[in-house]
């Protein structure tokens, strides 16, 4: 692949992992690494095998240079992320509960309170990488 989107600010890293394009043209397949080391808590959560079409990876990029919110879809229409910015904080919501997940399956949600920045600079990170879409 043409590379990895990577970006640290304050206690969030944030790898996006590029694995395998669709033939089709119509998306690539991720790899999400989302990790943050608080003062006495730490966490690293991974997600595999997730599918993002092209267009959700543009619409969230531009969302993000917004500053106010910014949702990421995979290619089922499952939230993913969730970056959103209230007056002077910023929150990332990593797989967010949504109603068409199942009631039987695995899922972890987790609500982040992040450096005021974060969604700018994942924002750069992005806006930086070199696309091929």
């Amino acid at each position: 692949m043409a590379g990895d989107v990577v970006f640290v600010e304050g206690p969030l890293k944030f790898l996006l992992e590029f694995a395998e394009v669709d033939p089709m043209g119509y998306g690539v397949e991720v790899r999400l690494e989302v990790e943050y080391s608080g003062r006495s808590q730490n966490l690293k959560w991974t997600a595999e095998h997730l599918w993002f079409e092209y267009e959700a990876l543009r619409r969230f990029e531009s969302e993000l240079g917004d500053g106010r919110e910014a949702r990421l879809f995979d290619m089922s229409e499952y939230p993913i992320l969730h970056f959103k910015r209230d007056s002077s904080q910023e929150y990332v919501t990593i797989n967010p509960q949504s109603q068409r997940q199942s009631k039987d399956g695995e899922c972890m949600s987790l609500r982040l309170n992040v450096n005021v920045g974060s969604m700018q600079a994942l924002y750069s990170a992005l806006s930086q990488f070199g696309k091929w879409w």
